[in-house]
C-alpha cells in the first residue's frame, strides 16, 4: 500500500505517496482520527492541525474516492481520514498520478481530467 510523505507551503498541503502520486490540497478539508473528533484544517494556517498531519507520515493509503459532489475522501490504515469538499470560488484539490495523469476538483465541485504521457 503507498505510504505518505507530507510537505507544505503557504497555500496548500501536498501529500506524496510511495507509489509516485501527489495530492494536492488547496482549501479548507478535515482530518478525523479513529474514535477522535472531527478537526477542521486550513492549509494557509494549519496551526493545531499540524500534529494530526504529522502523524499521516509514512501511513499507508488504504483508499480515496471522489464523490458525485467533488469531495475527496482519503482513507488511511491508521483509520484516520482527510476530507476534501469542493470550494465554490477555488480548486479545491488535484491529483497528479505517476504517468501524468490528473484529476482535479474544479470550482463548484466539477471533476476535470486529463490523461497522461
Amino acid at each position: 500500500m503507498p505510504t505518505i510523505l507530507l510537505g507544505a507551503d503557504t497555500y496548500r498541503l501536498t501529500l506524496l505517496t510511495s507509489e509516485g502520486y501527489e495530492v494536492r490540497v488547496e482549501t479548507d478539508a478535515s482530518i478525523q482520527a479513529p474514535g477522535g473528533d472531527l478537526v477542521p484544517f486550513d492549509p494557509e494556517s494549519p496551526g493545531a492541525t499540524t500534529v494530526r498531519l504529522v502523524s499521516l507520515v509514512r501511513d499507508a493509503v488504504t483508499s480515496a474516492e471522489v464523490g458525485c459532489a467533488g469531495d475527496l475522501l482519503i482513507s488511511f490504515e491508521s483509520g484516520t481520514e482527510l476530507t476534501v469538499a469542493p470550494n465554490s470560488d477555488y480548486e479545491a484539490w488535484g491529483l497528479v498520478g505517476p504517468n501524468g495523469s490528473r484529476v482535479a476538483c474544479m470550482p463548484g465541485g466539477e471533476i476535470a481530467r486529463w490523461s497522461g504521457q
